[in-house]
């Protein structure tokens, strides 16, 4: 049995700005992970594959070799739906392997998410279709033998975001893939998604080469600021505000780009600071990325800061925190820079006001990834 565990993903500065390619964002990865157990299946007949998801036990989707593909089985594709993510990281490697000289592969795949709480089934907003992504190509590399170096697995991960939604930033996918505090900048999604659907260009080739604007480097953390994050009971579909952010801006080009521009600037503050360790430059680069963010919001009527999100902030604020909401913002999640010896104050007050506090540790992270 191969056993593959990945952290998700929280974002810190850069929201929105980083869907353009060639601009930046600082996320971390979390010690809250997906798991994924592969067991290989070997049979008589055609190559099979089985993957169960703890979101639906006991319910198997199971997929047949079909020509150069797998597809389900017709008495379980309606359970196929959920798995958009799993299925391109698949077909990502089985590309990547065969033209490798591999022989397709049977397996039974388990994906476990503890992104969400286990009880209730609540999400919390911590990237689980990146986290998915990236477990899933580690494990299936290994499933097929294929040594990958995080560079490698890095691009293979965000080609099948990128394969399933061509407008998605691919921060998560680089969260959980690096680990730890990471600057992350985004690549030209539009070129690589067209060289990609061409069959008749090797995907090996693709990987090899440099890929324009992309960069992943881990960050030092603050030096004597806790980072705290609160959860503020309403989950947020990052993918419906990001298409209502894209209609507005259609007609706010010009101060879309000036958004664009100053978040750029902030990220390259914040992350030049995390490594001076200058922990004051930390907190009004992330004070500046929550009012750029609040601004935007302003002109498009796009939710980004709920009033949920906006008393996080306050709370936050009132004990000399810096705070903002995390990712899309709408719900989910909202986190503050705190000196530790506050940070259990703001806790209580925070569950005061109906806010749950995530105790959330960065994951280890990993070497760069140019």
């Amino acid at each position: 049995m191969i056993t593959v565990a990945v952290p998700g993903k929280l974002y810190i500065v850069g929201e929105y700005a980083v869907l353009e390619p060639g601009s930046a964002a600082v996320l971390v990865g979390i010690d809250r992970q997906v798991r994924v157990r592969l067991t290989p299946v070997t049979s008589a007949g055609p190559v099979a594959r089985t993957i169960t998801t703890n979101r639906a036990p006991g319910r198997g989707v199971e997929f047949i070799r079909r020509g150069s593909g797998f597809e389900p089985s017709p008495a379980t594709t309606a359970d196929s739906a959920g798995l958009s993510h799993a299925l391109a990281a698949l077909a990502i490697v089985d590309r990547y392997a065969v033209e490798s000289g591999c022989e397709p592969v049977g397996f039974a795949l388990d994906i476990d998410s503890q992104l969400d709480d286990s009880a209730t089934g609540r999400k919390y907003g911590l990237g689980s279709s990146g986290a998915v992504t990236v477990a899933v190509v580690r494990a299936a590399a290994q499933a097929y033998g294929l040594p990958l170096d995080p560079a490698t697995e890095l691009k293979l991960a965000l080609l099948s975001v990128f394969s399933v939604d061509p407008y998605c930033s691919g921060g998560d996918v680089a969260a959980s893939a690096h680990g730890g505090w990471v600057y992350y900048r985004t690549p030209d999604r539009a070129a690589l998604t067209t060289a990609l659907a061409r069959h008749d260009q090797e995907l090996g080739a693709l990987i090899r080469r440099p890929w324009k604007h992309l960069a992943v480097r881990s960050l030092p953390p603050p030096r004597a600021l806790s980072l705290e994050v609160g959860w503020v009971g309403s989950p947020a579909n990052s993918s419906e505000l990001v298409a209502a952010m894209k209609q507005s801006v259609r007609q706010h080009r010009s101060v879309y780009r000036q958004f664009v521009a100053a978040s750029d600037r902030c990220v390259e503050h914040f992350a030049t600071a995390c490594r001076s360790g200058d922990d004051h430059a930390v907190e009004v680069a992330l004070n500046t990325a929550g009012r750029l963010l609040r601004d935007l919001a302003a002109v498009s009527g796009t939710a980004i800061e709920s009033p949920e999100l906006s008393r996080l902030r306050c709370l936050a604020e009132e004990l000399g925190a810096v705070a903002k909401s995390s990712g899309a913002g709408g719900g989910d999640c909202g986190i503050a820079l705190i000196d530790p010896a506050r940070a259990p104050i703001l806790r209580q007050r925070w569950r005061a006001a109906g806010i749950e506090p995530l105790r959330l540790r960065v994951h280890k992270r990993k070497e760069s990834i140019r």
